[in-house]
């Protein structure tokens, strides 16, 4: 049995326990509790097979496959979705990322799992409820748009989302990725982790918080950020000791990072000299040692940061993160969550399925790897037809046939191409190179 099969099928045991079910109660113990036509079980099903159909045909669609003749309204499913905790599908992935780590196959940089923090806009639909809690992202006097602020933490090697949360449009990137950091041993234990975050992050307070527990990160920064520090730079790669003075500590006067300001006096940041690929000369920031990582490593980790641009790309794109079901705030983070976890399933499978392909293929002109979009189309499709089986030995089929579907759909992969980029769209509405996936 595969790694990520085993993973699968415990998520589906999860699914029907009575510890889990009290979790997705939203309020009310008896939830969920009589037979209806849309059981929770049921309920988590739906929201994996959503195709951003309209409602009425995926719930046809659904039924039809899982219970012939029975069939169930728009307002009677919705009114059950109601009842449903958002919180169940995070719990889930979490639970599949334990899993996850708990195992000796994922991948690591000198045995340090390569982690980005990072923030994307979520465009959500725009009505009185959700422009009240989440706020417009548009200016002022223009017509507004309702938008949630998602950050995510996300593993870049093995392309997991370790932590996500939904915020207002505008949110404090960098205190929310600390909160989320103190929740990361939680699902990885102690496997010790590089975290990479761009120019919207750096803080005194954060760097000295994260060193203070001994956490390692890569920060690129701005070039209004330690700006004297910055200019008297005499090498590339340089130990740089930043005085905390009173103009640096003043806007965190009678705070309790002021005092640990003043009680530290100064500190000493790595910064690091790098050319990114249009030209621009960038400086990064870090607590990692120079005997430990040397420059041309540190910039390839960096480098490494614009996998959870990817994936929020592939959540956007490929599935259709912002096709809601509905406008109720609870149906929006319900998809969101669910989107997430759909998004990791897909991965875990890949991953067994590309360590496989490296062990049978050495002599191809190029590393090849699996089709990501085929592979979230295949199941898509596919994949309810495992959750809705309950023979053991039809189900591990099932799964065969979905893992050798996949494996199939290979495209290479050649480094250090790239394009030139445009702004504005060159290609009409349906691009070539980015064919839906279902």
């Amino acid at each position: 049995m595969k790694h990520s099969q085993k993973r699968t099928f415990m998520d589906i045991e999860k699914m029907s326990s009575d510890e889990f079910k009290a979790f997705c109660r939203l309020g009310n113990k008896n939830h969920f509790t009589r037979i209806r036509k849309m059981p929770l079980q049921d309920l988590l099903f739906t929201m994996i097979n959503r195709k951003g159909l309209t409602l009425a045909l995926e719930l046809r669609n659904y039924m039809k496959l899982a219970h012939p003749g029975v069939s169930i309204s728009k307002p009677g499913y919705l009114k059950q979705r109601m009842k449903l905790n958002p919180d169940a599908f995070l719990e889930l992935y979490k639970y599949h990322n334990r899993n996850f780590y708990a195992d000796s196959t994922f991948s690591t940089y000198k045995n340090h799992l390569i982690l980005a923090a990072d923030g994307s806009d979520i465009n959500i639909p725009t009505t009185t409820e959700t422009l009240k809690l989440y706020g417009s992202a548009s200016r002022k006097n223009t017509k507004p748009q309702a938008q949630i602020g998602l950050g995510c933490i996300y593993d870049v090697m093995n392309r997991m989302i370790l932590e996500s949360d939904c915020n207002k449009v505008k949110f404090d990137e960098m205190r929310l990725a600390e909160k989320q950091m103190e929740r990361i041993p939680e699902t990885i234990g102690n496997i010790p982790y590089i975290i990479i975050m761009d120019r919207g992050y750096p803080s005194t307070p954060a760097f000295i918080h994260m060193m203070d527990k001994d956490l390692k990160f890569i920060v690129r920064l701005k070039s209004s950020d330690y700006k004297k520090e910055q200019s008297s730079l005499t090498e590339n790669d340089q130990l740089v000791k930043i005085k905390l003075d009173k103009s640096r500590i003043r806007h965190y006067e009678g705070t309790p990072d002021g005092e640990r300001m003043k009680e530290l006096g100064e500190i000493s940041l790595r910064m690091v000299k790098i050319l990114l690929e249009n030209g621009n000369l960038e400086v990064l920031a870090t607590n990692l040692s120079q005997t430990e990582f040397h420059t041309e490593e540190i910039k390839e980790l960096y480098h490494m940061r614009w996998g959870i641009e990817t994936a929020y790309e592939t959540l956007k794109n490929r599935l259709q993160l912002e096709n809601f079901t509905g406008t109720k705030p609870i149906l929006l983070l319900q998809d969101i969550y669910s989107t997430i976890y759909l998004s990791n399933l897909v991965e875990d499978i890949i991953l067994d399925a590309e360590r496989e392909l490296d062990q049978k293929e050495t002599n191809r002109k190029h590393k090849m790897m699996i089709n990501q979009t085929v592979s979230i189309g295949i199941l898509k499709n596919d994949l309810i037809y495992i959750l809705l089986e309950t023979d053991d030995q039809k189900k591990n089929i099932l799964f065969q046939q979905i893992y050798e579907d996949i494996s199939k759909n290979l495209v290479p992969i050649r480094p250090d191409r790239h394009y030139t980029r445009t702004k504005g769209r060159l290609a009409g509405k349906y691009s070539n190179t980015h064919k839906r996936a279902y």
